[in-house]
């Protein structure tokens, strides 16, 4: 049913008031895991809004510019960009989810924006672009969950020379603090 043939029909929520369509700035404010206040603000959203309780229904597309402004406020990969990601990995939405070991639909619903990934998981995501080699060591843990083997000291290998992983490791936090996605 389209916007226009649901002003005349009747609120969802109260039952008693009328649908009428209104055309303007959707506002919402959160508290981000690092403790700051954030604004989000988005123009031209439609609303289908109650005359009697005030109550209001987003069509997806507002919804989906609110979860995508939302997503840039809190200084996470868009859905866009996670499907980029997948698609040059080659990989399916559930092909995804085996590989980062999510539930099958997890990565789906980051994609759709249904859901939202946590910071933690994003900076893992963000790993994965800025060292390819971290795909083909998940591709080896996986298998070697798969083969039943749970002794992966195989995959992580003791790293003799701690004074050369610090050099690398200063000169690869720049990279992951100024990345492609900032």
């Amino acid at each position: 049913m389209s916007t226009n043939e649901m002003a005349t029909d009747r609120c969802p929520v109260c039952g008693k008031g009328k649908l009428h369509e209104e055309l303007g700035e959707f506002r919402t404010d959160f508290i981000s895991d690092d403790g700051k206040h954030r604004d989000v603000i988005v123009p031209q959203i439609k609303k289908l809004v109650c005359g009697q309780c005030g109550e209001y229904i987003l069509d997806p597309e507002s919804e989906s510019r609110i979860s995508a402004a939302q997503r840039h406020a809190m200084g996470l990969l868009g859905a866009e960009e996670l499907m980029r990601l997948r698609n040059s990995l080659g990989k399916s939405q559930e092909g995804m989810a085996e590989l980062l070991g999510l539930g099958k639909k997890t990565w789906c619903r980051w994609e759709s924006d249904d859901y939202f990934q946590s910071e933690a998981f994003d900076r893992y995501l963000r790993l994965l672009v800025f060292v390819p080699s971290n795909v083909e060591a998940l591709k080896l843990i996986d298998k070697e969950k798969r083969d039943g083997k749970t002794d992966l000291s195989r995959t992580f290998r003791y790293v003799p020379d701690a004074r050369s992983t610090e050099v690398l490791a200063r000169q690869f936090l720049p990279v992951l603090m100024d990345g492609p996605f900032n």
